[in-house]
């Protein structure tokens, strides 16, 4: 029981244990069938063992019941002669099967294994997460990540009860998933010439072309795997910033005369989109088609990092700022985010941004992805938006994962340094905010940007253990850290068992 992570809310341990064997026995309720379909997979994958589901008059090893009082995200777990899981839903009734999981060997999170008895300690868990959104994002435009490697990081992710995986579609660096309508986006816009070297301010390139994308049927095929292990998948395009992998695709979107390619180069762009119709209209039926591939999913729309020195020197743009009173250039990015959100809105979708939309007006509704310091999210907060946090002091697992002098490459030298250890102190709801305003903040999710991830096994060691130590705080049941390391170092177990290639704990 002390190897479960994250934590449950109430661990009581009882005395001995019941062994199970193949074929496990199982009655389940009808609703929630497919929690059980999709550990009899893994179970099947892991160690060739076979699920039995079996009716009210034969012998049972496992009940999986509903129990509609329980929390959308609660279960009850007693492992006894009979072992019965209490859940509201799938999702409740799944993460009872993982935490079952846990409670045996690490063969059991392996693949091709072989096991002949599984011992489970007799036990009584009561468990609900406290926040709702437990996030990671995941940047597939500066490096691309294939599909089976998007797959296998849902799968991690679910393996940790995280439920939300915010994809970062686009960027500078290469646009990652067609649209009808714009076929250069992938023809042109999904490959660059090369990218650097080393650290970026080196200044040297491999000279390798690199690229991918995702069609529709991919995602199609992303989006149900996830919901399968209920993690939602939440696109982002990130626009009018962000762009120009769009431009050279399109130099019609641009504000300059010159021709640009596909960026080689890490950092920001100074190529925004223009202000003009066509630019509009292109980002209205880009976000629009992908908000229509994830019909249940909030959509981000960006709104980060956008440079105004193209508007300031555009005759167009400052037409526009004239025909809508603006004094301000940054007024601009303003009009993008809240004609994004009117469409995304009349499509019935909820809108993401990061915090820099706070800059201008906002439309109500939108949720910010508070990245810059977790002061932004005080103030979305207080301004009445509903707020996610990411704050990059905490949570960016693109940063150094400790000061040693052999970690590989990273976005910035230390202090930008980002432990596990520090992961797992962070708090999620700011101490400062005000009692009433704290249902505003719905959780929180781990930023994994891919300038400087490059490989599987490269995005295996930025994650883990760090996304590990997250899951626990934005359950919320994070505790003493010396207890969590105990903890952590017999889940690595599992991690070895799933050939997952993290970063090695310093003794």
């Amino acid at each position: 029981m002390t190897s479960l992570l994250p934590r449950p809310r109430l661990v009581l341990a009882g005395e001995g244990a019941v062994t199970w064997r193949s074929p496990l026995r199982v009655r389940v309720a009808p609703v929630l069938a497919e929690a059980l379909d999709v550990f009899a997979e893994d179970l099947a994958a892991a160690v060739g063992w076979a699920v039995d589901v079996v009716d009210d008059s034969a012998p049972a090893d496992l009940e999986i019941m509903l129990n509609e009082r329980l929390g959308a995200e609660a279960y009850c777990l007693r492992v006894e002669d009979v072992t019965r899981v209490e859940a509201a839903g799938a999702a409740g009734a799944s993460y009872a099967l993982t935490t079952l999981r846990q409670l045996g060997p690490d063969e059991l999170w392996g693949r091709a294994g072989q096991l002949e008895r599984w011992r489970v300690p007799r036990v009584s868990v009561e468990d609900e997460p406290r926040f709702a959104w437990r996030g990671a994002h995941l940047d597939v435009a500066r490096h691309f990540f294939d599909v089976a490697t998007i797959l296998r990081f849902v799968e991690l992710l679910a393996a940790h009860r995280l439920n939300r995986l915010h994809l970062h579609l686009n960027d500078d660096q290469g646009w990652r998933v067609e649209i009808p309508g714009w076929p250069r986006l992938t023809q042109r816009g999904a490959q660059r010439r090369s990218s650097p070297v080393g650290h970026e301010s080196e200044g040297r390139d491999d000279g390798l072309a690199h690229g991918g994308y995702f069609s529709a049927e991919d995602l199609a095929h992303l989006r149900e795997y996830a919901r399968r292990r209920h993690v939602m998948i939440v696109p982002e395009i990130d626009l009018p910033g962000h762009a120009q992998a769009a431009i050279a695709a399109y130099p019609e979107l641009g504000c300059t005369s010159e021709p640009v390619e596909v960026w080689t180069r890490w950092g920001i762009s100074e190529h925004v989109l223009n202000v003009e119709p066509v630019a509009f209209a292109f980002a209205t039926d880009a976000l629009s088609h992908v908000a229509r591939l994830f019909p249940e999913s909030p959509v981000h729309i960006g709104g980060d990092e956008c440079p105004t020195s193209e508007w300031q020197a555009s005759l167009a743009a400052r037409r526009v700022m004239h025909e809508h009173g603006f004094s301000d250039v940054r007024q601009l990015q303003g009009l993008f985010t809240t004609r994004l959100a009117q469409v995304l809105h009349s499509l019935g979708h909820e809108v993401l941004a990061w915090d820099e939309v706070l800059d201008a007006d906002v439309p109500a509704g939108t949720v910010i992805v508070a990245w810059r310091h977790a002061d932004k999210g005080l103030e979305a907060a207080r301004r009445g938006l509903d707020v996610i946090m990411a704050p990059m002091q905490w949570l960016y697992l693109d940063w150094l994962n400790s000061d040693r002098p052999d970690e590989p490459v990273a976005i910035a030298p230390p202090p930008a340094v980002t432990t596990w250890q520090r992961v797992y102190q962070f708090v999620v709801v700011p101490p400062e905010l005000e009692a009433e305003l704290v249902a505003r903040v719905r959780g929180a999710q781990a930023q994994l940007w891919t300038e400087y991830i490059a490989t599987r096994e490269h995005l295996d060691y930025m994650a883990f253990p760090r996304l590990s130590a997250f899951s626990e705080v934005v359950w919320g049941t994070a505790g003493e850290l010396d207890e969590f390391e105990g903890r952590l170092r017999t889940h690595l177990g599992r991690l070895d068992a799933m050939g997952v290639a993290y970063r090695r704990l310093d003794e």
